[in-house]
């Protein structure tokens, strides 16, 4: 930061990094205090993710020193930190507390965690730095905060190719339905994630105070489109309370394929579990009170898969529910059926022909 700036420049330097921060801490209050009605009643399933939004979107106070002092050349390294490495490590942490929420994925959490403390330790001995007069950080540092910068973009893109495996997997893997896994919001999600990306490499690699300005606006506009995006769940499992009769999943044992197999064909087919249109490989392995991993691999194995097991049996009801039901329409059959919609019916009818 050259400390020579014409008033004007670092004036407006200076108001674009408090309307980031101003805009930050407004939608960290937006998602703590606010969430859509009757969806409140099940934050964990319908807003996964949401204590990581709020404390990323209150990270913005970092960035106070260089809102006081934008011609500060350490404030000035501060801002190019926070946007570089730590922005694109919030992105990441974005990615995996929601979509890895909805998968039911928790391993990315110590990985995180170890990657997050160092970049936590290195904002706050810059916002220390920053503080105090003189220039304090030496040349070394802006490689150290290149480094730094490629390392969480690898480890972005990493959570981004995992998000769509998952979206391009769900169906087979976990869900029975297709519209159980937030498709079309999980693309978005990237698309943004992956612009957001390049304006924080640009206004590292640029140097410009007043380039990073024009991108501090920029990425506070797209956290307000992140907030509105999020606001209405994603997720569509029925609001309906679980039912009071449901069995309590036993302890996780082992077991024979074939007792494993029984179980499956008692639980789905003779319960008619697969009548639920939201049931997962979860809930199937709650009910039948064995590891979610055996489950899956059976399913896999035997199977050919979660999605085609269920849904199959699925097609048939619909079948028999026309032949005992001759007036009734597509739509009443479909949804007897297990499928959330005409539409979902449909999808999976193309699968299998």
């Amino acid at each position: 930061m050259c400390p020579g700036m014409p008033f004007s420049l670092s004036y407006f330097c200076g108001v674009a990094a408090a309307m980031f921060v101003a805009v930050g801490l407004s939608m960290a209050a937006v998602r703590w205090f606010h969430m859509c009605r009757p969806y409140n009643r099940n934050p964990r399933y319908y807003y996964p993710g949401r204590p990581y939004v709020i404390v990323v979107f209150l990270s913005s106070l970092a960035l106070l020193p260089y809102v006081m002092n934008p011609t500060s050349p350490d404030a000035w390294f501060l801002a190019r930190l926070f946007f570089l490495p730590f922005t694109l490590f919030q992105f990441t942490v974005l990615e995996f507390s929601y979509f890895g929420g909805v998968m039911e994925w928790r391993k990315w959490r110590a990985p995180m965690l170890l990657i997050g403390l160092p970049l936590v330790v290195c904002i706050l001995a810059a916002d220390v730095l920053a503080l105090v007069p003189g220039d304090q950080i030496g040349g070394i540092s802006l490689w150290l905060m290149y480094a730094l910068g490629i390392l969480i973009t690898g480890i972005c893109v990493t959570a981004l190719l995992l998000v769509l495996s998952w979206a391009k997997s769900f169906d087979e893997d976990e869900f029975s339905n297709p519209a159980d896994f937030p498709v079309i919001f999980a693309r978005r999600s990237m698309v943004m994630v992956v612009v957001n990306m390049a304006l924080c490499w640009l206004g590292a690699l640029v140097g410009s105070p007043v380039l990073l300005a024009v991108i501090m606006l920029l990425l506070a506009a797209s956290q307000v489109l992140f907030i509105i995006a999020v606001l209405h769940p994603h997720r569509r499992r029925p609001l309906e309370e679980e039912p009071e009769d449901k069995p309590e999943a036993e302890p996780v044992r082992k077991a024979p394929s074939a007792q494993i197999l029984s179980a499956i064909h008692t639980v789905v087919v003779e319960r008619e579990a697969f009548l639920d249109a939201h049931l997962t490989i979860q809930d199937v392995a709650d009910r039948c009170g064995y590891s979610r991993s055996y489950i899956a691999g059976l399913f896999k194995s035997e199977f050919g898969g979660f999605f085609p097991y269920v849904n199959r049996l699925r097609l048939q009801h619909v079948e028999a529910y026309q032949k005992a039901h001759p007036s009734a329409t597509l739509q009443e059959a479909v949804l007897e059926s297990g499928f959330n919609s005409r539409q979902a019916y449909y999808a999976v009818k193309a699968k299998f022909e």
